[in-house]
């Protein structure tokens, strides 16, 4: 998916001195016997642009080869740590997933499989209180409890400090799916689509969690005959502004 990102990403968390540390990954091609996919890596690298078009942030992207389960966890572990109080990280994930887990390139099995647990633990060894997951990955609301990722929508909240959205593709029980005709993920996709302004229901030139939320579900719902819905859940204000255009 080859699109230019001309929007300002504010995740609501604007600060003159925040920066964002996030680390990319995207992954077509794989060891063993896990069949390749066609276009992660285009997803992961719209977003890796859009993030670097600021450069001010601290963008670590891997690919393929490189996007090993080691790799991943120490580059989130180096980046991650590098945030202060008022920063926010980003993890971005495309490629497979399966219940409880994404698959780096080296995954074999269960073996060298990325848990969802370790992107927790991960993220809250990290002092930034704004912090983000997005995945487009089979089975990726799983991260979250099944009772709740079969909601449509969650705005949870919290005694912590802590501003976390995840933004899931697809249910716990669900496949995402890649479309071969723009060489993308429907979900990723779509969050494109709908940050460059195409969520924007009422037109203000912002558009909100929710907004975004909704244009995303409803468009990846259709594409794929309901069969596959995102999940979005976490601590935060539905209302607040995610970008503007």
């Amino acid at each position: 998916m080859r699109i230019l990102f001309t929007v300002t990403l504010l995740l609501y968390f604007s600060f003159v001195e925040a920066k964002i540390y996030a680390v990319v990954v995207g992954v077509e091609k794989y060891d063993g016997t896990v069949t390749d996919l066609g276009a992660s890596v285009d997803d992961a690298q719209n977003m890796y642009n859009f993030l670097r078009a600021n450069k001010n942030n601290k963008v670590v992207y891997l690919t393929d080869t490189n996007a090993t389960k080691q790799n991943i966890l120490y580059a989130m572990e180096k980046t991650f740590a590098l945030a202060k109080k008022d920063d926010m990280i980003i993890f971005f994930f495309a490629g497979h997933g399966a219940e409880g887990m994404f698959c780096p390139h080296n995954v074999n099995g269960g073996k060298n499989a990325l848990l969802h647990t370790e992107v927790k633990t991960m993220f809250k060894k990290s002092h930034a209180k704004h912090k983000l997951v997005i995945a487009d990955a089979c089975f990726s609301g799983s991260i979250h409890t099944k009772s709740s990722s079969k909601k449509n929508y969650e705005a949870n909240s919290s005694k912590n400090n802590e501003n976390v959205v995840i933004f899931m593709s697809s249910r716990d029980d669900e496949y995402s799916m890649e479309d071969r005709y723009i060489n993308a993920g429907f979900f990723t996709h779509f969050l494109v689509r709908g940050m460059g302004g195409e969520a924007d229901g009422d037109k203000n030139k912002e558009v909100t969690l929710y907004e975004l939320y909704a244009y995303v579900r409803k468009n990846v719902r259709s594409k794929t005959m309901e069969k596959q819905t995102p999940v979005m859940f976490g601590n935060f204000n539905k209302e607040a502004v995610i970008t503007t255009y």
